[in-house]
């Protein structure tokens, strides 16, 4: 199973709309139909915070999951919101560092007509834990690096 596969298969991803639609190393980017539903104002289409938060989280994520292949659970995320998304957000993540038990991510999000929307920085696991994950059998590190 592939990387993008697996994360896109999340139920809570799945839940809130939001599609991975590249992984490298380092890297990541996905994004997130705005729906009615995931609006903070009735009527209109204004994201929600928790929706830019959990795209950045889901994003981040994934871009330290590029280098490890295993669950990289978030210690910490920290967000800016810089304006408001009013269609589709995209973010882009990068790894700023990858040490021998956390990494460090910044996240852009945009929205579809290209107005910054939030930065976002997050802190994952990456080491120091052996043994059983949340994640269970079939985990990216069981999955031949992550690809088919």
């Amino acid at each position: 199973m592939s990387l993008e596969s697996l994360l896109n298969g999340l139920p809570f991803v799945e839940h809130l709309g939001i599609e991975i639609e590249a992984i490298e190393e380092g890297y990541a980017r996905g994004r997130v139909e705005l729906t009615p539903e995931l609006s903070s104002v009735p009527g209109r289409k204004i994201a929600h915070g928790g929706v830019a938060y959990s795209l950045a989280d889901t994003v981040g994520g994934a871009s330290v999951m590029s280098l490890h292949y295993a669950p990289t659970p978030t210690i910490d995320m920290r967000i800016d919101y810089l304006a408001p998304g009013q269609s589709d957000l995209v973010a882009e993540a990068e790894v700023v560092r990858d040490g021998n038990s956390v990494a460090v991510t910044e996240v852009e999000i945009r929205d579809a007509e290209g107005s910054h929307v939030a930065d976002a920085r997050g802190v994952f696991k990456t080491g120091g834990g052996e043994g059983e994950t949340a994640w269970g059998p079939g985990s990216p590190e069981s999955t031949n690096g992550g690809t088919e």
